[in-house]
């Protein structure tokens, strides 16, 4: 099944997600990228933050939807934004994104691979055409501490109520997943959430994954278990 269905998103209605989060984004961009394209959607992944951009894909900064829907016309899928000085992608017009394309995927928070986190003031970027949103975490964090394993400890901490020696278990993951000052922060009401619990990738973390999945859909929030492989990771084996 795909990952589309699997979250119960329809390429035809959610045509602007979202990712926020930790542990994974860029990953799942990428593959909801790839069955869109496999459906024969016209596809543009952009950042309202900042992204490393892929190397196999093609990248313009154009800002008018009638060039980009020609680039399109060529490309299937683009990446839109422009290079910092880190060599790192920002700033696409999600706008005009999706006056030209089928479908977009816009990563809209930094996690600094970290696997969980919880957002500063002013996180995450969600753009207001986003009809979806998904708040991804790692389950690599289990078992972990805070200030070992998270990004933004602090926040993370105010949110808990905690130190940073506080072990992360899976009633702390839902917690902060299903928050309106955690990975629900600035999800409009209009909007689709869906979670990913991602990096399920031995039988302790799926069991992990299982209990925080448990704990969300009695939130009635869905949540979807993954596990890429490492040739999976980032994307890089796709779109070359």
């Amino acid at each position: 099944m795909r990952l589309w269905d699997k979250l119960g998103l329809d390429m035809d209605r959610h045509r602007v997600v979202a990712l926020v989060g930790g542990g994974g984004k860029t990953t799942t961009m990428y593959a909801l990228a790839r069955e869109a394209r496999e459906a024969g959607k016209t596809v543009i992944v952009t950042t309202t933050t900042h992204i490393l951009p892929h190397p196999g894909l093609f990248m313009t900064d154009e800002s008018d939807p009638a060039a980009l829907k020609e680039l399109l016309s060529r490309h299937g899928i683009l990446t839109v934004g422009r290079l910092d000085r880190r060599d790192k992608m920002t700033g696409g017009d999600v706008a005009a994104c999706a006056a030209a394309a089928d479908i977009v995927l816009a990563e809209a928070d930094g996690a600094r691979v970290r696997p969980l986190k919880a957002p500063a003031d002013h996180e995450p970027v969600i753009p207001p055409q986003a009809a979806a949103v998904l708040a991804l975490a790692g389950m690599d964090c289990l078992g972990r501490t805070v200030g070992d394993i998270c990004h933004r400890p602090e926040q993370v901490c105010a949110l808990l109520g905690c130190d940073m020696d506080h072990v992360i278990t899976p009633a702390d993951v839902d917690a902060i997943l299903s928050s309106p000052a955690g990975s629900r922060k600035g999800v409009g009401e209009a909007m689709a959430f869906r979670c990913v619990l991602n990096k399920a990738d031995s039988e302790e973390r799926l069991r992990g994954a299982e209990e925080i999945a448990a704990l969300l859909a009695k939130r009635g929030i869905p949540a979807v278990i993954t596990a890429y492989s490492r040739e999976e990771q980032g994307g890089m084996s796709w779109f070359k």
